[in-house]
């Protein structure tokens, strides 16, 4: 983790009191009626959790070694709230956490969080955020999230649990795992990560839906799809287990994975294709097949269709060097 030298001064102006802090002790603050949230951190993690009364509060917890290498303020101008840390140097160490209690409000809350290496960590309550960290993880449960959030992490993990992810919401790691379970999630939401695995349990997919990996594993297990949905790895698994079989458009795609739909009843009306590279992988499917061809795309593919009914919806599943499975 980076380390920054600085003086250890803490200032904080709430409702025009301003009032010092000095590292090592537990320092709290009250703030109200405030409608934009704003910190600007370093390694500092922030955790929020909902006030027992009308007003908000701040606290820090500070242990940081030399004491003077550390300078924080807090500062509220009229309806904003501003939080910042600064470091400077190379010889310091320690921790730094922040406690932001938010109380229940008519208007909606948002909150913009910038760190270097500090992690977020969410429980029971409403605002809209923005969070950018290099190296941070994300837990989120039983919040009121808000349209307009977005987050962004590096290197950090995803926690997400017990709450109804907001449309147009986008989740994205560079080198992180996303765990997600018992989610409602509304239209265009994206979760995607460069090299984690991406794991979604017993959630209500309302609309369109994008998990995405570079070299992670993708699995879907026992959710409700009731929008078309697009899972992708490049050299991962992507991984499909359905009690009720999706009545939506969907797509499993891996470069060099493999791709398993494992579903208790197809129903009467679907249309499935299968395709991969000639000369790599196979296709193992219960069903006839009702056209099978080969067509040219850099390499030469096979194409193994079955179709039903209507032919809706339609499944397509892809790998390059892969293995395509489908139980019934």
């Amino acid at each position: 983790m980076r380390t920054y030298m600085g003086w250890i001064v803490l200032v904080a102006w709430i409702a025009g009191m301003a009032q010092p802090a000095t590292a090592g002790d537990r320092n709290s603050w009250e703030f109200t009626e405030v409608n934009i949230i704003e910190l600007d951190g370093v390694s500092g993690d922030i955790i929020l959790r909902p006030a027992d009364g009308e007003n908000g509060i701040v606290e820090l917890e500070s242990n940081v070694s030399p004491e003077k290498n550390f300078r924080a303020e807090v500062e509220q101008k009229g309806k904003t709230l501003y939080i910042e840390e600064k470091w400077r140097g190379q010889s310091s160490s320690g921790s730094v956490e922040w406690k932001i209690y938010l109380p229940k409000q008519k208007n909606e809350l948002k909150i913009n969080i910038s760190t270097a290496s500090g992690s977020l960590d969410c429980t029971d309550v409403s605002a809209s955020i923005k969070f950018d960290t290099a190296s941070g993880d994300v837990s989120l449960s039983r919040m009121g999230l808000q349209e307009g959030s977005d987050f962004d992490t590096a290197s950090g993990d995803y926690n997400i649990t017990n709450m109804t992810i907001p449309a147009g919401t986008e989740f994205e790691t560079a080198s992180g795992d996303h765990d997600l379970m018992y989610l409602t999630i509304k239209e265009d939401c994206e979760f995607s990560t460069a090299s984690g695995d991406i794991d979604c349990k017993r959630c209500k997919c309302e609309n369109s839906l994008k998990l995405d990996t570079a070299s992670g594993d993708v699995t879907i297990r026992d959710c409700e799809l009731l929008g078309k949905c697009s899972l992708s790895s490049a050299s991962g698994d992507v991984s499909v287990y359905l009690d009720q079989f999706t009545q939506h458009d969907l797509s499993a795609a891996t470069a060099s994975g493999d791709v398993l739909l494992d579903a208790e009843d197809f129903g009467e009306d679907f249309t499935l294709v299968m395709i991969k590279r000639e000369d790599k992988g196979r296709i193992s499917c219960p069903f006839e097949y009702t056209r099978e061809e080969t067509f040219e795309s850099h390499h030469t593919y096979e194409r193994k269709t079955v179709q039903r009914g209507s032919g809706e919806p339609e499944i397509e599943l892809r790998t390059a060097s892969g293995r395509i499975t489908v139980k019934n």
